[in-house]
């Protein structure tokens, strides 16, 4: 294997958000050693970027679940939206249901007049506050944070509206992300891998959520976190340990015999 593909919430970060000194200097080491990194994500390019910067190499990036990919020196190199038009029936669904939903194109964030979040101001987004739904731009991804009871319901009422007009997962059971029509990691990967030649049954991949499974089920050798969702868990047999104990990290020095 020397193409390795990692998701980042759940599987490379830690509990806390955060790369662990052992997993970047792991990654480092296979880095050094030839193995190409790639990062697949429902994060945005900004957030994306910054964790790439943190494990100090030069990788890819598939970010907002496959609707943008960026190169090696972070310019885009793919992108697909979800229109203005299916943007405000969506939208007007949310607004309906009551949930705080976030709103991504690019530096640009928007949210609802009646939620307060001060998301943009934590992460540096370009903030737009929605009073008519129909100043929303076309997007790359929209996400909603609620309880588990709620996502779970939302999802069925998205799935049965608009599944055949976006793409619609849980990355989290308390999260629900909404990405353009035919985007997932798993097509993005693929599309990736055309550009640079190489071949996805030498890939291995990393995930814990339905987000990733795509992306799983179409690699040659994929891994699923002993954390993970029970949806994954089911249908991957390779295992690394928690992400809360570097289980990428650990996976891959046994693998590739690095001690």
């Amino acid at each position: 294997m020397k193409i390795i593909v990692s998701d980042l919430d759940g599987t490379l970060l830690d509990e806390n958000s955060k790369i662990t000194d052992y997993t970047r200097e792991t990654i480092k080491k296979l880095n050094r050693l030839g193995v190409e990194i790639i990062i697949a994500t429902g994060r945005g390019e900004a957030s994306a970027i910054r964790f790439k910067n943190q494990l100090g190499i030069d990788t890819y990036i598939i970010c907002n679940n496959g609707a943008n990919i960026y190169d090696k020196d972070e310019n885009m190199i793919f992108e697909k939206v979800i229109s203005k038009e299916i943007t405000y029936e969506l939208l007007k669904l949310l607004r309906g249901e009551k949930v705080n939903y976030n709103c991504f194109f690019h530096e640009d964030f928007y949210r609802d007049e009646y939620d307060k979040t001060d998301y943009s101001r934590r992460t540096g987004f370009i903030e737009h506050v929605l009073v008519d739904l129909k100043d929303c731009s076309e997007l790359n991804k929209i996400i909603i944070v609620d309880e588990e009871e709620v996502i779970l319901n939302l999802s069925k009422k998205l799935k049965d509206n608009f599944s055949h007009l976006v793409e619609i997962t849980i990355s989290d059971p308390t999260c629900v992300d909404i990405a353009p029509k035919g985007c997932s990691k798993g097509n993005a990967l693929e599309i990736l891998a055309e550009i640079l030649n190489f071949n996805m049954n030498k890939i291995m991949a990393f995930g814990d959520a339905e987000n990733d499974l795509d992306m799983l089920k179409k690699v040659g050798h994929p891994v699923v976190m002993e954390n993970a969702q029970s949806i994954v868990k089911e249908s991957i047999s390779n295992r690394a340990g928690k992400n809360s104990e570097d289980g990428v990290a650990k996976y891959l020095e046994n693998f590739f015999q690095l001690k």
